[in-house]
């Protein structure tokens, strides 16, 4: 069946570059084929210097094969060049196989770590635990790496001395059976820790583990360990004691160098390893300078008064118990007034759950307070509570508004950002509540309204009922009815003065120039003596605002003589517009 194929342009051309490779045996292909190849690949395999056939046999035959009579046909299609690709790819897929093999051999690599340190752990015959490194003749380490040196838990632990450039204390160690660790320091029993503060150095004092040896027996001055900045003491329940030493940083932040027992080995940690044992007693107590209580009953101060340095005069906060008076609290001295509502309820949350930024100072002296500025305090605040008494001292804030905050009960000094104790930086300006009046409608009873020739009286009286919704929720509705000269008012008409009436804002102290503009007093059926607003001229923009006979600041001219309006608007039952 073969016999019978016809021969097709491509296969004629097959034969006769077939028969041109048996003339050149030696040839791996055309000349220009040759080029190509060693353009593609730099690695290509150099002609053998040894061959029988010269340079000049191999271009004779290959000029015979290319100055053949070539009839009406293609030129055939260069076969290296796809293979030549073909080669490439099959490299660089390789070379991607191989990449992720070493990127995996690396990871297993950092996942497996290091081959651990090769150390020989003992314990003296005076009971202090021991590490030796091994080392060759030559004083080679043998095996670097990680390693341990205390394989204990914090329950094991009977005591830790500290000693460090911020002083030196004892931690005491006791495990109650089925219960937690707790630690107390020595001299400081009746100070509250830190929650795990005092665990962070038992933890690295019961397993302490290292990065690598250091040095096998360097000169410990090369480490900072001639002059540790810490040496740790540890004992444990089994009689056993470990020396630990710190010394200076590692370059890079790599970690800290320490020693371990007697030997000049050194060992390189972890900064979290080391930091515990730099920390100072005031690092071990407990941040709350006053504690919180939950309670709603006996949450809130019954009174609170603020002095100082910074103060002129006290002054006094008390809750406000005045039903027909919409306020949390009541300024009562150096002046009786409704308290700001932002500025009372801050001062009333800078109180009781205090949490301090640092421990400054613990059971200070005084001269140490006068240090502090503690001795003639920029602001103390003294609350009474029903369970119990707070008073806290202040010192003035720095450029940072930072300030030192003294508790004589637990006679601990604390730092706090000022902005945490506001009572610390109040003042009667910013106790003045926003607006001249703050009158609950449903406990009025009558408005006396004048203002130049005009004179309303509204008489008014509210109703209460207690409704249930749909979802089964109660909610109490008040009914307001207001009258005027016998005339019944669209509720929604007298709500809408009422709430002008009601809005006057503060716009802060101004002088009075004489000369009555408006007058409104305010009745109640809760029994509260009538209040008395008083507006007269002052400038071109405000009028000076009275209350009760005593100067409380400004209202806006615009503003008052659209109120005046509103009332006359009331008044002959026409709608009256909130201003």
């Amino acid at each position: 069946m073969a016999e019978n194929m016809k021969e097709t342009p491509e296969t004629i051309e097959e034969k006769e570059v077939s028969q041109a490779l048996e003339e050149t045996p030696e040839a791996e292909a055309p000349a220009e084929e040759i080029v190509d190849t060693a353009d593609s690949d730099s690695s290509a395999v150099e002609p053998d210097d040894n061959s029988e056939d010269t340079d000049e046999e191999q271009d004779d035959a290959l000029e015979s094969f290319l100055s053949r009579e070539q009839e009406s046909k293609k030129p055939a299609p260069k076969k290296v060049k796809p293979l030549i690709i073909i080669i490439i790819a099959a490299v660089v897929v390789a070379g991607l196989v191989l990449a992720l093999i070493l990127i995996n051999g690396n990871r297993k690599y950092e996942d497996e770590g290091h081959d651990p340190a090769e150390i020989t752990l003992s314990v003296g015959e005076n009971g202090e635990h021991e590490a030796s490194v091994g080392i060759d003749e030559n004083g080679n380490i043998l095996q670097n790496g990680e390693g341990t040196l205390l394989t204990y838990v914090p329950a094991d632990i009977k005591e830790i001395d500290v000693e460090n450039t911020n002083g030196s204390f004892t931690v005491k160690s006791s495990t109650p059976e089925g219960e937690a660790t707790v630690y107390t320091i020595v001299g400081f029993e009746d100070y509250d820790l830190q929650s795990g503060v005092a665990d962070e150095i038992a933890n690295n004092c019961a397993e302490l583990n290292f990065l690598e040896v250091a040095s096998a027996s360097g000169d410990l001055k090369d480490f900072g360990l001639d002059e540790p900045r810490a040496t740790v003491t540890a004992k444990y329940n089994d009689d056993t004691y470990a020396v630990i030493r710190v010394g200076n940083d590692a370059a890079g932040e790599l970690g800290v160098y320490i020693a371990f027992g007697s030997s000049d080995a050194v060992y390189l940690v972890s900064s979290d390893v080391a930091k515990p044992f730099l920390y100072s007693v005031n690092d071990l107590i407990d941040l709350a300078i006053t504690d919180t209580n939950e309670d709603s009953e006996t949450a809130d101060f019954t009174t609170l008064t603020i002095s100082g340095t910074h103060y002129d005069e006290p002054i006094t906060l008390e809750p406000n118990t005045d039903e027909a008076i919409d306020a949390a609290y009541l300024v009562t001295a150096p002046k009786k007034m409704v308290a700001n509502a932002t500025e009372s309820y801050d001062i009333a949350g800078n109180v009781r759950g205090l949490q301090a930024e640092n421990v400054v100072c613990v059971n200070p002296s005084e001269k140490q307070l006068e240090s502090y500025g503690l001795n003639e305090p920029y602001a103390t605040v003294e609350a009474s509570y029903p369970d119990t008494d707070i008073t806290l001292h202040t010192s003035a804030p720095d450029d940072n508004g930072l300030v030192f905050i003294y508790n004589p009960d637990k006679n601990v000094v604390y730092s706090i950002q000022l902005a945490a104790v506001c009572w610390a930086k109040t003042s009667l300006e910013a106790l003045t509540p926003e607006t001249i009046t703050q009158i609950k409608i449903e406990a009025v009873s009558k408005i006396e309204f004048e203002a130049g020739d005009a004179s309303y009286t509204f008489d008014v009286s509210s109703t209460t009922e207690t409704s249930t919704d749909e979802s089964g929720s109660e909610q109490e509705i008040t009914t307001v009815s207001a009258s005027y000269d016998g005339k019944e008012l669209t509720e929604s008409n007298f709500r809408a003065f009422f709430q002008n009436l009601n809005g006057i804002k503060n716009q802060g102290a101004a002088e009075s120039t004489g000369g009555e503009v408006m007058e409104f007093t305010v009745s109640y059926s809760t029994g509260r003596d009538p209040d008395t607003v008083k507006i007269t001229k002052s400038d071109n923009t405000k009028y000076a605002v009275e209350l009760n006979g005593e100067a409380v600041g400004s209202a806006s001219k615009s503003y008052i003589d659209q109120l005046i309006e509103s009332a006359s608007t009331l008044a002959s039952g026409e709608t009256v517009t909130s201003i």
